[in-house]
């Protein structure tokens, strides 16, 4: 027998079904079908070090449990733009479709309600395990039935907390909803890049042995030892008086590595003695 949600052609054709009052083992199992199907919002993510403070970055972080600062990461990589200070709505829906979250678009019948008359008119809808993405007030937030999180709240608090803006005016809702997959997923882009270990061994050795290492666009390095191991090299003709751009930071630190080796050779550097230690060798 053909089964949907577990239930079977008999149970779909039920009387109260059809007069729209499914019986009660058909509602149960459909609540619980739609719980699992379901996504729930979360407390706003922060990490000191990799944060940002607007409400675009702030709903991203809630659907997906990443981090402000990778959902930041990841609008950028998606706008092209420096920064997240602002955001536009198909920019938020793209990084959470990047994520396995679809955005449905809810067509208003209402000419602009303020918030608290699009609860009202949606309460029907509002049920846990379906989010809506609301933008009233120019401020993207976050509702699942009775409760609300945005980038204000940072926590998840009641739809009638004194902190949301119930006056505002609604400009578009949509109903976020997991893609086929069932499973949210963070993409790369938003990842915080590890520290590259040549950028750290280049930066040692230039405030070490005083090389002129200069980024100069995109790509492009400028890169010398000292003036008087420079006049030495070209005096004896060495390679490392030519050609003194590289183009990405691994040739850097090639280079710097042969400008290390030369500057051991010909500029040893005296070992210092600790004035304690050579009061106890004299001694």
């Amino acid at each position: 027998m053909i089964r949907f949600f577990g239930l079977t052609l008999f149970d779909i054709v039920d009387p109260r079904t059809r007069l729209g009052q499914p019986p009660d083992h058909v509602s149960k199992i459909l609540s619980e079908e739609i719980k699992k199907m379901g996504i729930k919002i979360n407390p706003v993510k922060t990490v000191k070090a990799d944060r940002n403070r607007y409400c675009g970055p702030a709903v991203i972080s809630a659907m997906t449990k990443m981090n402000t600062g990778e959902a930041a990461r990841l609008l950028r990589d998606i706008s092209g733009k420096p920064s997240v200070r602002g955001c536009y709505t198909h920019h938020v829906l793209m990084a959470l479709s990047r994520c396995g979250i679809t955005g449905k678009p809810i067509h208003n019948h209402l000419d602009r309600p303020t918030l608290t008359r699009w609860l009202k008119h949606y309460k029907a809808d509002r049920t846990s395990g379906r989010v809506f993405l609301v933008v009233a007030g120019n401020h993207f937030q976050l509702i699942e039935g009775r409760r609300y999180v945005c980038g204000r709240t940072g926590e998840i608090v009641s739809v009638r907390d004194k902190r949301v803006k119930r006056r505002a005016r609604v400009a578009e809702a949509y109903e976020l909803v997991l893609r086929s997959e069932g499973k949210i997923k963070i993409p790369d882009e938003a990842r915080k890049p590890k520290q590259d270990s040549n950028h750290s061994y280049v930066s040692r050795m230039k405030k070490k042995y005083d090389f002129d290492i200069e980024y100069l666009s995109s790509n492009h390095w400028f890169v010398a030892m000292n003036d008087k191991a420079e006049s030495l090299a070209e005096k004896i003709d060495h390679d490392l008086a030519f050609e003194h751009y590289c183009y990405s930071i691994g040739e850097v630190a090639q280079r710097v590595e042969h400008m290390v080796e030369f500057m051991e050779d010909n500029f040893p550097q005296k070992t210092k003695t600790v004035p304690a230690l050579a009061a106890m060798l004299k001694f």
